[in-house]
């Protein structure tokens, strides 16, 4: 640690004491994983927190990482599962949190309520669906939205990066459609 010169310390620096290869990969996946990562959590401090689970367990098992066929695959899997754990956890709010999360709600504006509840619902819902009738194209455009190129998705993901294009347009047009459709169920008052 170094200090300002007045006794004030500056924190060290986490990466500190990591393998050089690891901090060099780390930090040239890391905004992709945010962006991913913050698709499907909502919420960027969640997100970071989830990247830095996943860099934890990369880093623990770095030599058998590198060793693996398809190590960017492998990584995109390690964020995914933890990103699983981390929602699973989260669901596992007791009563008494939920109650008072709901107490503290009702002091919120009205305006604070209808943005936390309802702003990227279609989408979710919408690419949900992709994800289940399409898990590579969903995959693709995720990545695709987290600002990785198409010969990135496509080492990632085990297919050419033509195949990857073409799976980010026909994955964004459907998630448009399904996103459509939800929008104007909701309008209609329609269950969807």
């Amino acid at each position: 640690m170094s200090d300002y010169g007045d006794g004030q310390q500056l924190r060290p620096d986490p990466m500190d004491g990591l393998r050089v290869d690891f901090t060099a990969f780390f930090k040239e996946v890391q905004h992709g994983y945010l962006g991913y990562a913050m698709q499907l959590l909502r919420n960027r401090q969640d997100a970071e927190d989830v990247v830095q689970i996943a860099g934890m367990k990369i880093h623990a098992k770095w030599d058998d990482f590198l060793a693996h066929s398809n190590y960017r695959a492998l990584g995109l899997r390690i964020l995914s599962d933890a990103i699983k754990d981390y929602i699973r956890s989260r669901n596992r709010v007791t009563r008494r949190e939920r109650a008072a999360a709901a107490e503290a709600g009702r002091h919120q504006s009205c305006v604070d309520q209808i943005l936390h509840l309802g702003t990227f619902d279609a989408l979710d819902r919408a690419m949900d669906e992709l994800a289940r009738r399409e898990p590579v194209q969903a995959d693709c455009v995720r990545l695709r939205v987290a600002q990785l190129s198409y010969e990135e998705i496509a080492e990632t993901l085990g297919i050419t990066p033509g195949t990857a294009r073409t799976y980010y347009s026909r994955g964004r047009q459907l998630a448009k459609e399904l996103a459509a459709c939800y929008l104007r169920n909701e309008q209609e008052g329609e269950p969807s």
